[in-house]
């Protein structure tokens, strides 16, 4: 790696070249919150200018930003393999990589279960990922780093733009639907965590991630898991019990 400019390095190779306690930048300092900014003021935006725009505009909006998060997802694998930093960690089993594809699945053919995975499992995912972002030790100016920050910004964004436009409505009924997958990529990562030390899902190990840390810290790192679960289940009832108070209300006055 010594004739690879640090442009092109990922968090694995800066943190074995610079020790793992590296960063560039830390939590909440002006980096971390201008990407926050950045965050709001694009969800925003892109909702208000969906909500706006006629049909034709909405669904080119649809196809192109589900591309784009398609496009960053696939040239991160790219750039890690053509600059032979590619590990078992490449694979896209993180939940924000798995989102790029659920994008891409709602981009082409818009569906309801699509919808819901989005704003039920990517969503959060992503938002969680920007407050305790994983790329702390990689230059601002690198591509992983703007890959990353810019790919879990617009994931988040994207179901708040379709529902802002009343393209789509979460609904509780297809909620199990999005545990369902979750629970069987859990089973899915698990012998790969435990055969290649990796922490797809982050729950692999209980640190690394500042939740993973906390739920250890509560549970114990042997059960550091069901904090997930309380957590998860918390968010879930924030996001959907609003639209299901709603839909109901609505029923009743019908």
């Amino acid at each position: 790696m010594s004739d690879l400019s640090e442009f092109w390095y990922t968090e694995y190779t800066m943190s074995r070249t610079h020790g793992y306690d590296y960063t560039v930048f830390n939590l909440f300092d002006k980096t971390h919150i201008t990407w926050l900014v950045v965050c709001l003021v694009f969800t925003v935006g892109i909702s208000l200018i969906y909500r706006k725009s006629s049909a034709k505009v909405r669904r080119r909006l649809e196809i192109s930003i589900s591309m784009f998060v398609l496009f960053l997802e696939v040239s991160r694998m790219i750039e890690e393999a053509a600059t032979g930093q590619w590990r078992i960690t490449s694979l896209p089993l993180q939940l924000c990589s798995i989102s790029a594809f659920f994008c891409a699945w709602y981009g082409i053919h818009p569906n309801r279960i699509a919808g819901n995975l989005l704003y039920a499992l990517s969503m959060p995912g992503a938002a969680l990922a920007l407050i305790s972002p994983s790329w702390t030790m990689l230059p601002v100016l690198s591509f992983n780093h703007l890959n990353s920050a810019i790919a879990h910004v617009v994931i988040f964004a994207y179901p708040i733009m379709l529902i802002a436009g009343g393209k789509f409505k979460p609904e509780l009924k297809k909620l199990p639907i999005a545990m369902a997958f979750l629970a069987v990529m859990c089973i899915i990562v698990t012998p790969i965590n435990e055969g290649y030390n990796t922490n797809f899902f982050f729950i692999g190990y209980a640190y690394g991630n500042p939740i993973s840390t906390i739920c250890a810290g509560i549970f114990g790192e042997d059960y550091f898991v069901v904090g997930y679960a309380i957590l998860l289940a918390i968010v879930e009832a924030v996001l959907y019990l609003p639209f299901e108070a709603l839909r109901r209300k609505s029923m009743r006055n019908a």
